[in-house]
């Protein structure tokens, strides 16, 4: 499933072409660090907007504890809450991918998939404004 997005978002990239019917994944969210929509799909129907922004202030808060605590940002956050593996990764200081699967799945299982698929996409680059290059908003 592909989510719409507001207009002044790239369109999204078609994420239904590169995840395959083995991977584990029940959702793939790739999203701006301030939670604008790049490319969503789900197994489910999930309000991908309050997701992805939901998510982009998980990133930017443990980001902030783990400064706080005199260390770097981390580059990748793991979870797992109520029967779901979450992996948050951020793939550049602009753009950050979540991945949910069943904790079922191991986080190497996981982290191996999510790596799979990164390389699967095209660039994942935005400007300071969240719109990707070649794009207008």
């Amino acid at each position: 499933m592909i989510a719409s997005v507001p207009p002044s978002v790239p369109p999204p990239i078609d994420l239904t072409s590169v995840i395959e019917a083995r991977d584990p994944f029940e959702a793939v969210l790739i999203f701006t660090r301030t939670g604008k929509v790049i490319a969503a799909w789900t197994k489910k129907s999930v309000p991908i907007e309050v997701v992805t922004v939901m998510a982009a202030t998980l990133i930017g808060s443990i980001e902030t504890m783990s400064e706080a605590l005199g260390g770097p940002g981390p580059r990748e956050i793991a979870l797992i809450v109520d029967g779901r593996r979450m992996l948050a990764l951020k793939v550049n200081p602009q753009v950050a991918v979540l991945v949910i699967a069943p904790t079922n799945l191991s986080g190497v299982a996981l982290h191996s998939s999510t790596q799979r698929l990164l390389r699967k996409l095209p660039p994942l680059e935005v400007d300071r404004h969240g719109q990707r290059p070649g794009t207008r908003g």
